[in-house]
């Protein structure tokens, strides 16, 4: 039997256009073993005049027709629509459900623009304590907000940039956990931290090449002997965000596995410009994975 390492999921909505796309899409979820999911509307301080237990009539009702939505699909729907800031909510109901990832979109409405990606690193991913899919949401001017993942496979072709932190090497867990529910192809990418060379052009260090080399060998290995058909490993010289972006328009990336904290660059990357700069530009979700005992790390 294979291993539901996401079986029950907390959906943030923030009940637009673009999360009813999302919602639409429910039925992928089931590839990554979900079976329950928890929709949660977060209701911001200030949000509707007094505090209550219910949210406002036009949310409720939204609410309800994307609860719908998901039933159809198969899967077992829990409504919570918790009062406070973005990121302990979620926290707090995946906590009290006993969640394995919480979903959101690049992007909200109204006060979600704001507490979502916006100012995200002071918000969710600096406080989430579990996997992150998010999911990509572009607002164009003077449009309703649009979800750019069209229910296309999940698992056809993973992204996994690495620095060989610990941290990365617990996403990689999860990357090997995977493998069974589907996934065809993986690359794996290092990118390396740039010298001058003598005619002022950006080079690689050999040396560090060559180790990255062998660790990438030995993760291909890994994923190989977890059951994945196909492998790619690639190291490039520059900055991380622009070689994961350029490398995402250039191939047909379903999927970025991205650990959340580590050393060198995913560092630099990980709580403000890996959401806010790569979900920006990359057309697919990403799945980031915290360390396993944060708190101890920061």
């Amino acid at each position: 039997m294979i291993r539901p390492i996401f079986d029950r999921v907390v959906m943030a909505t923030d009940l637009s256009p673009a999360w009813d796309q999302i919602v639409a899409c429910g039925g992928e979820l089931r590839r990554l073993g979900c079976s329950g999911v928890i929709l949660t509307y977060v209701i911001t301080p200030n949000f509707f005049d007094g505090p209550g237990e219910n949210p406002p009539s036009p949310a409720a009702s939204c609410l309800a027709a994307q609860r719908r939505v998901l039933e159809e699909k198969g899967l077992e729907v829990i409504i919570e629509t918790p009062i406070g800031l973005p990121g302990r909510s979620l926290n707090g109901v995946a906590q009290k459900y006993g969640a394995s990832l919480i979903i959101i979109g690049s992007h909200g409405k109204s006060r979600w623009r704001e507490g979502v990606l916006g100012t995200f690193s002071g918000a969710v991913l600096h406080n989430v304590q579990f996997p992150l899919l998010v999911l990509p949401v572009r607002v164009a001017e003077g449009r309703e907000p649009s979800c750019l993942w069209h229910c296309t496979e999940l698992l056809s072709h993973l992204l996994f940039p690495t620095d060989f932190s610990q941290t990365a090497a617990e996403a990689m867990c999860y990357l090997e956990l995977l493998a069974p529910r589907g996934v065809t192809r993986v690359t794996l990418l290092h990118a390396l931290m740039t010298l001058p060379g003598k005619s002022g052009e950006p080079q690689g260090d050999v040396e560090g090449q060559a180790v990255a080399r062998n660790f990438l060998d030995l993760l291909q290995g890994r994923l190989e002997a977890a059951g994945v058909p196909e492998v790619e490993t690639r190291m490039a010289v520059g900055h991380p965000v622009a070689v994961i972006v350029e490398l995402v328009k250039t191939t047909d990336i379903s999927l970025i596995v991205l650990g959340t904290q580590g050393k060198g660059f995913i560092a630099e990357i990980s709580l403000g410009s890996v959401a806010h700069n790569i979900s920006r530009f990359a057309p697919c979700p990403i799945l980031l994975i915290p360390p396993a005992d944060r708190d101890s790390r920061e």
